[in-house]
């Protein structure tokens, strides 16, 4: 979350300056009640709760029958994650000052963050009635109470409240924004965020948040051009600059993807994270050598970088060096013993080096916990194919397109099975099925079926339907 902009004044700032001073020189200043209530409001305003507490302990000590400053006391203890001896404070307070409505907001607080969001809801009630100049306040720290235990779909109620009663609060556009995206409801997430720019067009945190949201919404060009505004504000805004290099290499951009990771590192140049996907970018480009140099420093500086050595174990592989290859991917999941991706690469490994035994365990390990991998039965099939198994392999790709049947890559693979295994009418038919079905994904179909260029009779029936389309 971004956090709040507080505006004080000069009599605050004095008072604050007061204290900071009786502190450093061990001398004693009187301060009123007022005075610091405004100190102990401007450490929390500021997140500064440790010299909140001693402020508020202070004050606790010089005026013990304050209550404003026993509500701090009780708040503080919330900001720090000891709801329990605040609603025991808070408890003794209601029967001091059963009137107002601050107590019975922070119960409620402290009641959520325990985990009681119906006994939560009463207390809000009660402050909510009670509260008659301030309603619009109180719902706003009721909306943010449930959105500091994650019940977003609560708090943007509250902040949708409070949006009807101060429709120009554009502030409350963040907030409605920021829980519409933990809710996944990425369309409203997007509106606010676009509605608060509309206003505050240089806030970086909020073009980089919306640049999030578009991630997560899979439109990937728009998130690069929101993290690129963010940047524009603040050139050596490192998340923005981490996340722009994420979304280049989805995009298979990875030429911009190198120089965003760069830039990058030139501001946090101890980032294992940043120096293993600059090897994958490296990789990808067919530069292994600098790919290597790459996942080698990830690993100076995290030697438990899981990827790092993943991405090591792949190019390995790559260049037919297999027990290299293996004692990389072993390492990585040693790491991560659960990445269905390095396990994986490793029964692809193991097959490659002939080892099918070991290979064929790990894919039916895999297909069993992941069915709807279709990558894990393509390469299950692929496995069996090596070894010239081809019915075995046509039986694994229609047990992968019963998980799967809308996939085409399992589709052409079958067809592939078929004609390998010279059943050519079978596999024709599901040929043609499939062109007619993914005509834009046929070079899936000549990559598994490498004879394909040679088969006249192939070749005509993919001429055909493409050109009928």
């Amino acid at each position: 979350m971004e956090p709040m902009d507080f505006d004080y004044d000069d009599e605050t700032l004095n008072s604050v300056h007061r204290w900071e001073n009786m502190v450093r020189n061990h001398k004693r200043y009187f301060f009123d009640v007022e005075e610091l209530e405004d100190i102990i409001d401007y450490y929390m305003d500021t997140d500064d709760f440790n010299q909140a507490s001693q402020v508020a302990d202070y004050a606790a000590g010089i005026y013990p029958t304050a209550t404003s400053i026993q509500l701090r006391i009780a708040e503080i203890l919330i900001d720090k994650g000891q709801p329990a001896k605040a609603l025991t404070l808070l408890n003794k307070l209601e029967q001091l000052e059963s009137g107002d409505y601050a107590v019975y907001l922070m119960k409620g607080s402290a009641l959520n963050m325990l985990g009681k969001a119906r006994d939560a809801q009463r207390q809000f009630e009660k402050a909510i009635s009670l509260a008659d100049e301030d309603k619009i306040g109180v719902l706003y720290e009721i909306g943010a109470s449930f959105e500091r235990i994650n019940q977003y779909k609560i708090a943007v109620k509250y902040f949708l409240k409070v949006l009807a009663m101060e429709p120009d609060n554009f502030y409350l556009y963040y907030d409605v924004a920021y829980c519409y995206d933990r809710l996944d409801d990425f369309d409203n997430s997007i509106a606010y965020y676009l509605k608060f720019l509309d206003e505050d067009p240089f806030s970086e945190h909020v073009w980089y948040n919306l640049g999030i949201v578009y991630n997560r919404h899979d439109e990937d060009e728009k998130a690069i051009e929101a993290y690129d505004y963010a940047l524009a504000i603040d050139p050596v805004y490192s998340s923005a600059l981490f996340n722009k290099a994420n979304t280049l290499t989805l995009l298979n951009r990875y030429d911009e993807a190198v120089e965003a990771y760069q830039n990058f590192i030139d501001i946090e140049p101890d980032s294992a994270a940043a120096f293993c996907y600059l090897g994958e970018c490296y990789e990808k480009m067919n530069n292994d050598t600098t790919a290597m140099l790459c996942f080698a420093k990830s690993l100076t500086l995290d030697e438990s970088f899981a990827d790092a050595w993943y991405g090591m174990g792949i190019i390995y592989a790559q260049n037919e060096n297999y027990e290299e290859a293996v004692c990389n991917i072993l390492h990585a999941l040693k790491l991560d013993k659960d990445n269905t991706e390095y396990t994986l690469a490793l029964a692809s490994t193991y097959a490659n080096m002939e080892m099918y035994p070991k290979a064929m365990k790990l894919f039916r390990h895999l297909v069993t916990l992941n069915p709807n991998d279709e990558l894990i039965w393509d390469s299950f099939a692929q496995a069996h194919i090596q070894q010239q198994k081809f019915a075995e392999a046509q039986q694994i790709a229609t047990e992968g397109l019963q998980k799967n049947p809308e996939s085409a890559l399992l589709r052409y693979h079958l067809a592939a099975c078929y004609l390998l295994n010279d059943n050519r009418l079978q596999g024709l038919t599901i040929l043609k099925e499939t062109l007619n079905l993914y005509p834009d994904d046929v070079k899936m179909f000549f990559e598994l079926f490498n004879r394909a260029n040679r088969d006249d009779e192939v070749m005509a029936l993919v001429h055909t339907i493409k050109k009928d389309l």
